[in-house]
């Protein structure tokens, strides 16, 4: 039987595997996923590649409770309340607007006021 006059439906394009995969994928940066949602959706930019290290040894050795370094937050022992500042700081760095200001023990700081008050206000 012929289907005359009516045009054949267009196949609905399946997702690729990629895309099923990353929507999928288990969320391993430590972050909670509220908050990645939350920082993702705000900032325009993928936080998938972030890493958090809680209790860590390092922020002691630059006189921090927490810092930030590229997509590495180190988060001091009981400091988990600095998540929120520390991941605008990953923010800031992946629109090139952090450029080191000085050093402490030999790691690149930067110390802008201005940086500091906008993690402060979206952390």
């Amino acid at each position: 039987m012929e289907n005359r006059g009516k045009k054949a439906e267009p196949k609905k394009k399946s997702p690729t595997i990629k895309a099923v995969q990353k929507k999928s994928a288990p969320n391993m940066t430590g972050i909670p996923d509220d908050m990645k949602t939350r920082y993702e959706t705000i900032s325009g930019l993928s936080m998938d590649d972030v890493k958090v290290h809680y209790n860590s040894s390092k922020p002691a050795t630059v006189q921090a409770l927490a810092y930030t370094q590229g997509t590495n937050i180190y988060m001091g022992a009981g400091q988990e309340r600095h998540l929120g500042h520390e991941l605008w700081h990953v923010v800031q760095q992946k629109q090139g607007r952090v450029q080191p200001t000085g050093s402490v023990s030999g790691m690149p700081l930067n110390d802008s006021a201005s940086l500091e008050r906008e993690a402060d206000l979206m952390g």
